[in-house]
Parts: structure tokens; sequence; C-alpha cells
């Protein structure tokens, strides 16, 4: 599986996330602003590929992270299995085998670590005892898995392009699946921060 993901203004959390989730993947791009030097170098240090644009503030957006993420989908490739992933998830470093299937998107549950004063546990048996997001009702952008051939997909851009901040669009991409082709796979990540504070930029 191959996995792609935005970071602007993220390296502080990219510099721990990327290296503690990279070898889950056989490639991966970090999409970026060409402001976000560090975000870039912390790419090339971990082997990712980075697509650097500044289409997030065009046509007044305040950060239309979905017209970039469609941007480095083009270069990066629609082809095999893919993850779209947020920059401030940490995945266990074992996770179980389990079936792929096409047709389905994939999603894990996540744990909320909303106040990063306290650290960030990589003891992931931590981890059980912080609470999972309230809504599980939505297979949401932090880690969404597929095969880029399904039907359900349809023709690229997969995202709304002209959205003004970073939230929403997953919403309807995960909508493309009808309920009973979602599955929640046998493990759950770490979300870094609290959900939805930074649809406009890092806060």
């Amino acid at each position: 599986m191959r996995a792609i993901l935005v970071s602007v203004d993220y390296a502080d959390l990219l510099a721990v996330t990327l290296p503690y989730n990279r070898h889950h993947f056989s490639d991966v791009m970090v999409v970026t602003s060409k402001a976000d030097h560090a975000s870039q170098e912390i790419a090339r240090n971990c082997g990712a590929q980075c697509y650097v644009t500044d289409s997030f503030y065009e046509a007044g957006a305040v950060f239309n992270k979905w017209k970039s993420l469609e941007e480095g989908l083009d270069v990066f490739g629609r082809h095999g299995w893919l993850c779209i992933m947020d920059a401030d998830v940490l995945w266990p470093k074992s996770i179980p085998d389990f079936k792929l299937t096409e047709g389905y998107l994939y999603t894990p549950r996540r744990h909320m670590l909303l106040d990063l004063r306290q650290g960030i546990p990589l003891d992931e048996t931590e981890w059980a005892g912080i609470p999972l997001h309230h809504q599980e009702v939505e297979f949401a952008g932090y880690s969404q898995m597929f095969h880029c051939d399904d039907p359900y997909l349809g023709p690229p851009p997969w995202h709304e392009t002209n959205w003004r901040h970073a939230g929403g669009a997953d919403s309807f991409f995960q909508a493309k699946w009808p309920n009973e082709n979602k599955i929640r796979p046998p493990f759950n990540v770490l979300h870094l921060g609290p959900a939805g504070k930074n649809w406009c930029g890092r806060a």
C-alpha cells in the first residue's frame, strides 16, 4: 500500500508520525506548501516523495487542502492500494493481518489525544486508555484505505476542489461507498490533537 498526506505547518507532528508510520507503506507522498521547508526536509529524510504547491490559497481560499491533495494524487499516480491520511495520526508499529478487498473503504477507529502538552505516548499500551472519537459513523479522512480501481470512486478529481478550507470534502469522499462497503480494520490509530481545529490551516 502507498500513502499520501498533506502537511503544511505540521512539521513538528510530521517529524513524529512519518518516521513512525513509514514502514507500513511502499511509497509515501507529502503534499506541502512552497514555504514549508521543514515538512519538505522531513519527507526527504524519510524517503518520501514531496509535492510542493501553493494551490492551497488560490481563488481566495484560506486553506484548500483538497485541490492540493488532488494535484498530488495526479503526480503520485492513482493506482493500486492507497491510503489517504493525515499528518497528525500514528498507526501502531505492528498491525494484524487482514484482507483488503476491492470495492470497500477501510478506516480504523481513532483514539483522540486532545492535549499534546502531556506528551505523545509512543508506548502503544497507553493508547487504549485514551478515549475514542465520539463519532464513529463517518469514515473520515485521517486514514482512508481503498483500491484506486474501485468503481465507487468514479473519475478524478475524487474530492470536491472548491472548498475554502480543509473540512468537509472527505465526508463527501467517504459517502461514495454505501455503508455496507465500509469496514473498520482490526487496529486503532492515535490522533494527535483535537479534530476540526485546523481546517483553516494550523491553529
